[in-house]
């Protein structure tokens, strides 16, 4: 029996960890970060503010043991105020955040949703359905509340994965900056039951 739970500010350590591994070979993550030791150093501190904003608005589970994790946005994403990392980009990769959040803003739903920003397992605890748990949880929320599950993901196994619980492509597109193109995306839908 798998266990679900609201994070704690005390699991963001293994959060971090649990999810670098898990996107160790993630398209998108990879093409802001292509050298394994820049990945490796800064991908946890950005994870870990990630999981302070998720917090920050009760909206992010985890196993017990923080192997694996479900970062959502609540409907209207709301604002919320917790600490930047400072980390010095690159020109080339600012562009890169720029060219993701202008596709993010042209493919994002605007009727009211639960956002599904990361799910992510730990690879030696994957495919035991930690996962589907962890999903299910604001699957039952959202439905509860009669809305629609969104996310973005870039592979088509993701995309076979989470068609499998429900989601749908609502819309694909290449990411693209001056240097050339990206990853591809897909935009997932699931509608409320």
């Amino acid at each position: 029996m798998v266990n679900v739970r609201l994070a704690t500010s005390d699991d963001i350590g293994r959060l971090a960890t649990t999810a670098t591994r898990a996107f160790a070979g993630d398209p998108l993550l990879r093409w802001f970060f292509p050298d394994d030791d820049e990945y490796f150093e800064l991908n946890p501190t950005l994870t870990a503010y990630l999981c302070r904003r998720w917090q920050a608005t009760g909206s992010q589970w985890c196993t017990d043991d923080g192997v694996a994790l479900a970062g959502w946005a609540p409907p209207g994403r709301p604002e919320v105020d917790v600490e930047r990392p400072t980390i010095v980009h690159p020109e080339s990769r600012l562009a890169k955040f720029e060219a993701l959040r202008i596709a993010f803003s042209e493919h994002t739903p605007v009727e009211p949703h639960w956002y599904l920003n990361m799910l992510a397992t730990h690879p030696d605890w994957q495919r035991q359905g930690l996962g589907a748990a962890l999903i299910g949880e604001v699957f039952r929320i959202a439905d509860g509340q009669g809305l629609p599950c969104y996310l973005e993901t870039e592979t088509p196994d993701n995309v076979a994965y989470y068609r499998h619980h429900g989601f749908e492509v609502r819309s694909e597109w290449t990411l693209v900056t001056a240097e050339g193109a990206g990853p591809h995306m897909w935009g997932m839908l699931r509608s409320s039951r």
